[in-house]
């Protein structure tokens, strides 16, 4: 234990360092004295040898795969840093989210066209508003990243007083911007036109020969499937015709090319796209980025662009991308550190938890981290990387209530002050997420669905509870109470915790084989939410047996998870309504989902929460709001005053531009205050009226699992 008072410069050190752990996504990491980039120093790579960020730095597309907080946006960049000194290539940092709202035509206009019988239908005018939006961002984007070079390069400064070729490249930029501005489409209308009506015609025609055969039996039936097939793939040709004709008529393919010819004067011979928040577009829209954008761009490119795209595990649309072209890196924890032993992993995991923190203490407070720290070294790191699962921002925020909760008075961080931050943090950050889903303007049954998953997890803690009083050879050896907060199911589930665990209430920590040879995902609650529901975590240390702890018969939640999809999924025919048994679904979904019973409806899977359905019944549907804006309403209600667009930005991994323009839209609804501060900042204030309607009532809050008395003696975690 150190016992030195803790100055107030390291003091301040500290929480500067942990606030640079809980930026957002474009949050730069400069030194706030010279103004220059911290990146560099600071970045730690999560595997040895700075094997993440050397992938990414390879010249090939790109796929960055983590929740949020685990260091897509930090990775991209110590990318761009490093582009910066490397002369051959340049970057273009898109937010593919707030382009994609930009993008969007006005839908007046848009409804207005539609009359027309020449007018392009709305998904190619969307299309083309993207094309632009995308060429003009980009351009943007390389000037910006060109200017950075310059100014950070003497020499390159001096070249440019004598040569003037930056200079020139920026005029011939700024006319490219120009020309991606101007409407040069709309003479093909009729070409357009023309082309899909003679597609639809083909298929048509298609139809007609190959679609009449009759079976003749009892009961003759008319077989339809081939031209079903026919069909299907001439209205695939007459999409990808009517793509090629919308790119003609935008031309982004040459405007492409001219820029390559621009840079190419300044001897850049690769273009890297960071596309990010591309999991956060609706599905619909994350399909026409792809198919419209970065497959085509992809594929043109000739070597010229490389795509670099943080996404969220589970939530990636691939299209016509070749997956075996492109890499992926991925950055949880089981992806970055499962190995064969669950040991080494852990011990991987804490070592970066522990490197992260003694690099931004190093920088910032200039000093070592055991200042700040009371207890044993390996049991402050260890019960880190519980609380954070070892992702940059989560930890962040544990450290920052930790440092209000002890720092400030004077008290060091211990094991106990470690457990209550982690607690505030999924009281304040996750739990919410259910509260929040009532209110969600989605359909009924999309509401219900986020509920049943909350059924689903109010059954697993349950169930962790009660196995603190279960009775086994393997549990008498532990010492207090047992500790139950991992489980494991079949791979096979894996898609159905997948929400649970992007929202981080459950986190995959490993794989392994069960007691019965099955390969098993084995799952970990949330640290903060085993506080809350006094859960001892991890697993017993020492026996040899305990190796396998977290395979015991016990915490096999397969009974658990298929009891659920019995009583909340229900798979119903969207054409005869005939509802299909649970056990069906594998072989349904072999036959692309086609009913059994009238063999021409398409069975659709819906999750149910007749628990919680009568509870949302009551919503009233004026109160429904999009995601964002709910979000904005939560963050501003967290606190106990006015936020700048950018903190509530940083809060809910977006742009601030985005939460400016939602706000005014919450403005018009009377739920938030636009006002202006003392340095005329504009800050957003949430209203009595919203805290009433939508924060009045813990409803939905905690979750509904018994409160037991709880006399057991804490035990390892």
């Amino acid at each position: 234990m150190n016992d030195r008072s803790v100055s107030s410069a390291e003091l301040e050190g500290f929480r500067a360092a942990v606030e640079s752990l809980k930026l957002y996504r474009r949050a730069d990491l400069n030194d706030p004295e010279q103004g220059t980039s911290l990146i560099e120093e600071l970045y730690v790579d999560p595997l040895p040898q700075d094997d993440v960020f050397k992938t990414v730095l390879r010249p090939h597309t790109t796929f960055v795969i983590g929740r949020k907080g685990t260091g897509k946006s930090t990775v991209f960049q110590r990318l761009q840093h490093e582009l910066r000194k490397t002369p051959a290539c340049t970057s273009a940092y898109l937010d593919i989210k707030t382009l994609f709202e930009s993008a969007q035509p006005d839908q007046a206009l848009v409804a207005r066209l539609e009359e027309r019988p020449d007018a392009l239908p709305r998904e190619s005018i969307e299309r083309l508003a993207l094309y632009r939006e995308f060429l003009k961002a980009t351009i943007q984007q390389i000037r910006e990243e060109l200017k950075k070079r310059i100014d950070a390069s003497i020499w390159e400064r001096v070249k440019e007083r004598f040569t003037g070729t930056y200079a020139e490249l920026f005029e011939d930029l700024d006319a490219l911007l120009d020309e991606a501005s101007e409407d040069r489409f709309l003479s093909v209308i009729g070409v357009v036109d023309t082309r899909v009506q003679e597609s639809f015609s083909q298929a048509a025609s298609s139809e007609n020969e190959s679609g009449i055969g009759v079976a003749l039996s009892a009961k003759p039936t008319i077989k339809v499937e081939a031209a079903a097939k026919a069909a299907a793939r001439q209205e695939a040709s007459s999409r990808t015709a009517f793509t090629d004709i919308l790119i003609r008529a935008f031309n982004i393919k040459e405007l492409l090319e001219r820029l390559k010819k621009l840079l190419a004067a300044i001897e850049v011979r690769h273009l890297y796209i960071l596309i990010d928040d591309f999991s956060e577009l609706p599905e619909e829209a994350m399909s026409v980025v792809v198919d419209a954008l970065l497959a085509p761009l992809n594929n043109w490119s000739d070597e010229f662009i490389k795509f670099k795209v943080a996404a969220y595990p589970g939530r990636i649309y691939y299209g016509e991308i070749d997956r075996t072209k492109i890499d992926e890196v991925y950055l949880d924890l089981f992806y970055l550190f499962g190995t064969s032993d669950v040991t080494k992993m852990e011990e991987h995991a804490t070592t970066f938890t522990r490197r992260l923190v003694e690099e931004r203490l190093k920088r910032f407070a200039k000093c070592q981290a055991e200042v700040f720290f009371d207890g044993r070294g390996e049991d402050i790191w260890n019960t880190l990387f519980f609380a954070s699962m070892a992702n940059p921002r989560i930890l962040g925020y544990v450290l920052h209530f930790a440092y209000q909760n002890q720092l400030i008075h004077g008290k060091r961080i211990g094991v106990r002050a470690i457990q209550e931050a982690a607690l505030k943090y999924y009281e304040e950050k996750v739990a919410s997420y259910f509260a929040a889903g009532r209110f969600l303007h989605e359909t009924f049954a999309e509401r219900c669905s986020i509920f049943s998953l909350k059924e689903l997890l109010e059954q697993i803690v349950a169930r962790a509870r009660e196995l603190r009083t279960h009775k086994s050879g393997v549990f008498e050896k532990i010492g207090g109470r047992p500790p139950t907060s991992h489980f494991h199911v079949p791979a096979t589930f894996e898609a159905l915790l997948s929400t649970l665990e992007l929202n981080f209430f459950l986190t995959k920590y490993f794989e392994m084989s069960d007691r019965d040879g099955r390969k098993v995902s084995v799952f970990a609650l949330n640290y903060g939410l085993c506080q809350r529901y006094t859960i001892a975590f991890g697993r017993p240390l020492g026996e040899r047996e305990f190796r396998l702890y977290f395979v015991e018969r016990v915490f096999d939640y397969t009974p658990i998870v298929h009891a659920f999809l019995e009583h909340n999924q229900e798979i119903t025919c969207d054409a005869c309504g005939v509802r299909q048994s649970f056990d069906r679904l594998e072989a349904l979904r072999l036959y692309g989902m086609r009913c059994p019973s009238c063999h021409e409806g398409t069975c659709v899977v819906v999750n149910l929460s007749r628990k919680y359905a009568p509870m949302l019944e009551t919503i009233q549907e004026e109160l429904l709001l999009p995601k964002p804006e709910l979000g904005i309403l939560q963050t501003l209600h967290s606190e106990d005053e006015p936020k700048r667009p950018a903190y509530v930005a940083a809060e809910l991994d977006c742009s601030y531009q985005l939460v400016g323009k939602r706000a005014v839209r919450l403005e018009q609804r009377g739920l938030v205050k636009r006002l202006r501060d003392e340095h005329d900042h504009r800050i957003l204030e949430i209203t009595e009226l919203a805290r009433n309607s939508y924060f009045s009532s813990p409803e939905g809050q905690q979750l509904d699992v018994e409160e037991a008395p709880d006399t057991a003696e804490e035990g390892n975690g």
